[in-house]
């Protein structure tokens, strides 16, 4: 099995449950993305696709399946028919990570600090085309 799926078998329900929140929430924010034609690495919507599907299925084997939408987030067990409310518990721990991966984003090093966005990096090379290609009409003449 892939590394990813063993990685999500050590997880409770509950964290996967959180996990698939989330990620169905990115696949949301990154279709709008798309729509508007700001996202440049489509790769990532089949990658997020695919966790999903590998969290669903670690569930699936273990007898449960989820429910999210916006009443909520329930763990139904198959085998009883339990349905179990883990809306708060998974709020609780999608909190946690986004806090988490606001912390291990910040940059470690001076180069990286210095780095120029990527709008302004474009805007750069389209004024250094210009100042090229009116270096040239003033050389012809």
């Amino acid at each position: 099995m892939n590394k990813e799926v063993e990685q999500l078998k050590t997880k409770s329900n509950e964290e996967i449950c959180a996990l698939i929140t989330r990620l169905n929430s990115q696949l949301l924010e990154s279709r709008f993305k798309m729509a508007a034609g700001e996202i440049e690495k489509t790769h990532l919507l089949r990658q997020i696709r695919t966790t999903i599907a590998q969290c669903m299925y670690i569930l699936n084997t273990r007898g449960y399946t989820v429910s999210v939408g916006s009443h909520g987030i329930y763990l139904i067990e198959r085998k009883d028919n339990k349905i179990n409310d883990v809306t708060e518990k998974v709020s609780k721990l999608i909190n946690d990570m986004v806090s988490s991966d606001k912390t291990s984003k910040k940059p470690s090093n001076e180069k990286e600090k210095s780095a120029p966005a990527k709008g302004t990096l474009k805007e750069a090379t389209k004024k250094e085309q210009k100042t090229e290609a009116t270096a040239e009409v003033k050389e012809s003449k």
